[in-house]
């Protein structure tokens, strides 16, 4: 027997709401403005800064992931910047490094081990490939180096941190990893709270240990590979501490992810690099804190590393794009508009990509008064429904765009990733 479906009526009122506030918003002429709107290479870094933040409005576009590769190449070329970090996994991004500096296995290959599946990109290769290829001909002390500032998965952890072990207090081992056996990728959203709390109180062990033999074992390799494998296991308490504790899963989350993000930057420059390009979620890389549930880790590193961090937003005036269907899981395709008075300036360019310098479009008084103003601007995460368009609150955060980026890079008509085949 058919059954008819009702939304419910809180449906109805922000769908109502989103088109009385969002859609009917006058378009603006911006001639005097169009000059601001200038190519990715127009990009252009102070020399104070040394942490550049790219967010992506959407996990599943191409031209973000190229965005991401074109402005790598910038800083790479221009700038001397040496290390970039994604939001990823972190001891999956170590494969990838293997891969970039030394060969081992394939880009493919590599990329899959990064622990999620926005990743799993014909993209994603491409840009995995460009840093092996640049690596090749560079000099030992110029390559480029690949990691992740994500906690969310184990395994890869769990192997940086058991090889390490193995290495310089070798009986101690498969003790580590026993204890460690319930924290692993297979069961990481549905093991039970309990075996997750085993594992925490494990990995806390684990570490207090490591503390106490830290002189010998770094005297057996050196202090990076000590403070590498540290990190491992740091990942592995923080993502027991995320899936087996009563914390906010979002706000914890991002301060992990701030305070890797100041490790590897430390860890870097221990190293000679001094230089880092961050890429992740818009939300994630706004220096605002405009999201009502947690406050972001760009928000963080502003107030860590003020005027050294320097944050790019990216926004699209329509996008198709890949996700995960909230419901069934599955990973499809679905398509949003977003035609808020900036992207409608951007869209009046002409142009199909386009970088903006907020500094520099303050100038304008046209566009000082959008970029002072609080829009929505596009926030999709790995999880939509075809229903979410209808309501601008599950694809946009209301933020003001001076406040949370120092530039932004739009585009016109964002096309959905190339997935790679499954294995």
């Amino acid at each position: 027997m058919s059954q008819s479906f009702k939304f419910p009526k809180w449906i109805k009122l922000l769908v109502c709401l989103s088109f009385l506030f969002g859609g009917c918003q006058p378009t603006l002429s911006v001639e005097k403005g169009q000059e601001y709107f200038q190519p990715i290479s127009s990009l252009s870094i102070p020399e104070y800064v040394s942490i550049v933040g790219l967010g992506e409005a959407t996990h599943g576009n191409a031209e973000f992931v190229q965005i991401r590769l074109d402005v790598l190449k910038e800083l790479v070329q221009k700038y001397d910047y040496r290390t970039i970090a994604i939001e990823g996994d972190f001891g999956g991004s170590q494969v990838v490094n293997e891969y970039v500096l030394n060969g081992t296995g394939t880009a493919a290959e590599a990329v899959r081990q990064i622990g999620f599946a926005i990743y799993k990109t014909q993209e994603m290769v491409d840009l995995v490939e460009w840093i092996y290829q640049y690596n090749q001909s560079a000099a030992q002390d110029e390559k480029i180096h690949f990691y992740g500032f994500d906690m969310q998965r184990y395994d890869h952890n769990i192997d940086g941190l058991l090889a390490f072990i193995e290495r310089v207090d070798a009986d101690k081992a498969d003790a580590y990893r026993t204890a460690l056996a319930d924290l692993n990728d297979e069961t990481v959203f549905n093991q039970s709270r309990e075996k997750i709390q085993g594992g925490l109180k494990a990995i806390e062990t684990i570490l207090a240990e490591m503390e106490q033999g830290k002189e010998a074992y770094i005297a057996e390799t050196s202090q990076a590979e000590f403070d590498l494998a540290y990190q491992f296991a740091t990942c592995i308490q923080e993502n027991a501490t995320l899936r087996g504790t009563d914390v906010s899963y979002t706000e914890a989350r991002d301060r992990y992810m701030a305070e890797k993000v100041a490790w590897i930057v430390s860890f870097e420059q221990s190293q000679g690099r001094e230089k880092i390009l961050l890429t992740g979620h818009d939300g994630h890389i706004e220096k605002s804190a405009a999201a009502a549930m947690y406050r972001s880790m760009g928000s963080r590193l502003q107030e860590t590393f003020a005027e050294k961090y320097f944050a790019i937003g990216t926004d699209f005036y329509e996008s198709t794009f890949n996700c995960k269907e909230s419901g069934s899981g599955e990973r499809k395709q679905f398509s949003v508009k977003n035609g808020n008075k900036l992207n409608t300036a951007f869209r009046n360019s002409g142009m199909d990509i386009a970088y903006l310098d907020i500094q520099k479009a303050l100038e304008d008084p046209s566009l000082s008064k959008i970029l002072t103003s609080s829009l929505w601007m596009s926030n999709i995460g790995d999880e939509f429904s075809g229903l979410y368009r209808f309501v601008k609150f599950f694809y946009a955060l209301k933020m003001v765009p001076a406040d949370a980026y120092d530039a932004i890079i739009f585009v016109r008509s964002a096309t959905p990733t190339t997935m790679l085949a499954d294995e």
